[in-house]
Parts: C-alpha cells; structure tokens; sequence
C-alpha cells in the first residue's frame, strides 16, 4: 500500500529533500502549508506520516514544530530524525533584464543570508516556503528569490548566485512525524545511527528545581544532548522544559531518570524515542569551541569580580 507523507511544500523545499530521503519516490509525497497542518493530517489519519524541520545550526529551535509536539495531544510522536545541510542559491526568473526590485524567501531563509540580502539593498518579501519563494520570482521578473539548490529545474527561473549563506556547513535537523504504533513502518536507517529520546517535563517553580531534573539523568549516566524551555500558556513564568537525551525510552537508565522525576512531582510527556543522525553529521569540530564574543574564563577572574561582586 501506498504510504502518504506530509511535508512543508510546495516541491523543492528542504523537508521535500528530508522526506525524499526518507521514503522513496514511490510513497505519495503530499505538500502542506504549515507544520499545524502537517500534525492535524496525521493525527486524523489523512497522512501516514510528516516530516516537519525541528532545528537550525544557526537559527536554533523550530519552536512552531516543538509546540504542537509540546502542547499537543501527545498521539502524534517523533519516529526518527535526519540532517539536511542546508545552502542557498537565488534565482530570477528565466530571460528577466534590468535592475531587481526585490528579495524573496523563508523567513529562516532571509535570516541565514543577511548578509547577501543587506549588501544588495533590496526590499525583502517573506513567503511560507522557500520554493513558494522561487514560485513568485518565476512569474515576478523582478524578483530575487533566496531557496534550496538546483530547483532551476522545477521552475522557469535561472541562477543568478550560489551558496549566498552567511555560515557554510549549517545542517538542519528535521523530525518523521506519526503514530508511536507505526515506528516499525518508517524504512531503516541507511547507516548506523544512533538513539535519541524527546521529553517534555513539567516541574514545580522552585529554587533548584531544573538542577534536581538534570541530577535525574546524569545519576543514571543518561547525557542531556540539549535543554529547550517553552512559556507554559496561562502561568506567567512557569516553563516546560524539553530534553533531549542520547538514549532510548527502552534503556534501564531512562526508565529510572524518569520515575524519580514522577517521584518529585514532575510532570513527563513522552515526545518520542527514534534513530537520529545527530551524533554523526555535521561532524565533530576540528578545533575548540568558541564562546561567544564576552564570556568569561579562569584568566578573567578581576573582571568577573566587576561583573557577580558577591562571589
């Protein structure tokens, strides 16, 4: 049977080429609008399965795809997850002349080639998608549009720049949407990945009260690969915390973090447990990391002083 996946369309967007590497083109890949969309077609049975983009390298967290994970109804899970890397080009359309008036893309598009955009002076135009972008330069002589590489071929535009991102190597993480019941459903793995599990934890507001949620899992020999907090609507200043863990929901360690967090009186929402490529590309860094411009070391102990006079 023929598998319908929804995905962030129109054709040619980055979650087309995250879905098309996940299924292949023999599965009915069906475009949606928004990542509210995508979820509400799953959980009502229209589509099997979505693929909807969960995090940038430069831009961060997707939070539009993590709350309707977060504050939905808990039916629809994370399955598996896989990287994207993620340029740019722009495109005009095919034959136009004389000067551009205008810059279209994805607002993450736009914000990861400020740059390009700044030193070409032009107005910017925000568009639901990139390739919906390349769509309206096709038909708007005067338009630039900024978008995933080689759709030159889908649309009558032309290249009129390549690899216009402010940071070259950015990836983008995008997440297979679906039952917990159809995991068995979604196609192996291609390589040898590596287990990640989604929470989203609720906890009293106290002094210590993320400390004590963390000490859970370090106790257990469970690493926190991240720690994301979402405003919990209607409690001014009580936040949900979201962890993601490199371990399976099947591991003694998590099972045992996660009943000493119920013991505590945290709340736990399972948001998934899936293969992701998170550990194996981009790859490792080659040099040390770089904080950012202004944080403090062992040698800046006189200006710490300056800055926490209590210490």
């Amino acid at each position: 049977m023929t598998l319908r996946i929804a995905y962030l369309g129109p054709p040619g967007t980055f979650t087309f080429q995250a879905a098309g590497q996940i299924w292949n083109q023999s599965e009915d890949l069906l475009p949606s609008t928004t990542v509210p969309e995508i979820v509400d077609r799953v959980r009502w049975g229209d589509c099997d399965f979505g693929v909807v983009p969960v995090e940038n390298t430069v831009e961060g967290i997707v939070t539009a795809s993590l709350d309707q994970l977060v504050f939905g109804t808990g039916d629809v899970v994370v399955l598996r997850e896989i990287s994207v890397r993620t340029t740019f080009d722009v495109y005009r359309a095919a034959g136009a002349s004389g000067a551009p008036t205008g810059i279209a893309s994805h607002p993450h598009g736009l914000a990861q080639c400020t740059r390009y955009v700044n030193a070409s002076g032009l107005p910017s135009r925000v568009f639901p998608s990139t390739a919906a972008a390349v769509e309206a330069a096709a038909a708007d002589p005067g338009l630039l549009a900024i978008a995933a590489p080689e759709l030159a071929g889908r649309y009558a535009v032309s290249l009129v720049d390549s690899g216009v991102e402010d940071h070259p190597g950015v990836f983008t993480r995008f997440a297979c949407l679906g039952s917990r019941r159809r995991q068995a459903d979604v196609p192996p793995a291609a390589e040898e990945l590596s287990w990640k599990t989604l929470l989203a934890l609720t906890p009293a507001t106290r002094p210590g009260t993320l400390a004590d949620v963390c000490v859970q899992f370090s106790d257990q020999g469970v690493n926190i690969l991240s720690l994301t907090s979402r405003p919990l609507p209607g409690f001014a200043g009580a936040y949900v915390f979201v962890l993601a863990l490199a371990d399976s929901r099947t591991s003694a360690g998590v099972a045992r973090a996660v009943n000493g967090l119920l013991y505590t009186g945290v709340r736990v929402k399972f948001l998934g447990s899936f293969l992701s490529d998170h550990l194996l590309r981009p790859a490792r860094p080659d040099r040390p990391l770089s904080a950012p411009t202004g944080s403090f070391g062992l040698t800046d102990l006189p200006e710490v002083g300056s800055v926490f006079p209590g210490r």
